[in-house]
């Protein structure tokens, strides 16, 4: 391969391989948080503190807590990660499934040049120089190409295992690339995320808490432009009896919020035009639209169709619908369904609605405000044991 495609690493691929949670891997991972903690002037209010945040040494420890118990385990080999085009920053995280464990990695990152990717990469380079950690130079390899299926399948003949992010598409063309026989496919396709709110709890909040509860739908929904597998499109209002006074003072606290934050292009405002015509055109449950601002536009709903993970929204643009009876929902959740976002509720009410209706899909539910938050266990896969091999030993 071209040397110049890797931004890290060498165009000759070895395989090295480490014991999963290495003292020299945690300390790697520790080095690269403290450097980012740093020099977090340049880098401000950007996902890369949340990354410099997940990757101290203290999270790293409860992470080993989780992993070690009786069984011995061992990296898979070669892991190759195809990662998404619409969020920069998740190749760091998926680097550090695939390093943590002890295996040699090689990264396929966007072809766009984002910050983020330029600037840890740099980090990383740098880190590699140290005495400590040039050891660990054949296990990070990053590099940056075009859609080529041949660049694909020479690294995909020498895989152990592949994490693939991205479009059901995606996924269907890579699934095609022979790989060896035992190589593991963790696939990541498309996926619809959505919230429930209960109206009961929100109208009781205060001031400060209500302006709070806004800021976390906000990063849930908004950090990425409504495009991450994880961001909602749908808002469930649940409550005794719907409230329009206090869905309207949710809509417009956000907007209020929102126009602090981000001026999108007269552009974005054409796109929700011709989202809304499309909507009406192939699903005929489209009761009105509220349009807040060219960064906020609502679509209320008459009803929840079967295929209502195809209703999606991107740069601030969410569908809403209310109810009093939450088992409406068991006949449109399906298997791509990923992320629960809930307030007002307790965890044991949101787990007894889940088991009663034998919920079909949804991987996570998380409280609002921690949609974007990164985890091991993802889309039903736990990543650690994904990428080691248990040896049984009699």
């Amino acid at each position: 391969m071209d040397k110049s495609l890797f931004l890290v690493g060498s165009n000759i691929i070895k395989k090295k391989t480490l014991e999963p949670f290495d003292n020299k891997l945690c300390d790697f991972f520790d080095c690269l948080s403290r450097q980012i903690f740093k020099e977090k002037k340049k880098f401000e209010n950007t996902d890369i503190l949340t990354l410099g945040f997940w990757f101290r040494r203290k999270n790293i420890i409860k992470f080993k807590e989780k992993f070690i118990d009786n069984e011995l385990k061992l990296p898979v080999g070669i892991v190759f990660h195809i990662t998404p085009n619409n969020v920069p920053i998740n190749f760091a995280y998926s680097l550090f499934f695939g390093l943590i464990t002890g295996n040699t990695n090689v990264v396929k990152v966007p072809s766009k040049n984002y910050f983020q990717i330029e600037y840890l990469c740099k980090m990383i380079k740098n880190l590699l120089k140290i005495k400590k950690f040039k050891n660990l130079s054949p296990m990070i390899n990053i590099l940056r190409y075009n859609n080529n299926d041949k660049i694909t399948e020479e690294i995909s003949k020498i895989s152990n295992a592949r994490l693939i992010w991205g479009g059901d598409q995606t996924v269907k063309n890579l699934k095609k690339i022979s790989t060896p026989s035992k190589c593991i496919d963790i696939t990541f396709p498309d996926r619809y995320s959505f919230s429930i709110i209960n109206l009961n709890s929100l109208q009781n909040l205060d001031s400060h808490e209500f302006k709070n509860t806004i800021k976390k739908f906000y990063t849930d929904n908004y950090t990425f432009d409504q495009n991450a597998c994880n961001s909602a499109h749908l808002v469930f209002w649940y409550g005794i009896k719907r409230n329009n006074i206090i869905i309207n003072k949710f809509w417009l606290e956000l907007k209020k919020y929102v126009d602090e934050k981000i001026d999108y292009p007269d552009s974005v405002s054409t796109e929700k035009f011709n989202k809304l015509c499309k909507d009406l055109i192939k699903f005929g449950n489209i009761k009105k639209l509220d349009k807040f601002s060219k960064e906020l536009h609502v679509v209320s709903l008459k009803r929840l169709n079967t295929n209502n993970e195809m209703q999606r929204g991107q740069w601030g643009y969410f569908y809403q619908y209310f109810s009093k009876d939450m088992s409406v929902l068991k006949n449109i959740i399906n298997e791509k369904y990923q992320t629960l976002s809930y307030f007002g509720f307790e965890k044991k009410q949101i787990k007894k609605f889940i088991q009663k209706n034998q919920i079909r899909g949804i991987d996570r539910v998380v409280p609002l405000g921690r949609s974007m938050e990164m985890s091991y266990l993802w889309d039903g896969y736990n990543l650690f044991k994904a990428l080691t091999r248990i040896i049984d030993i009699k």
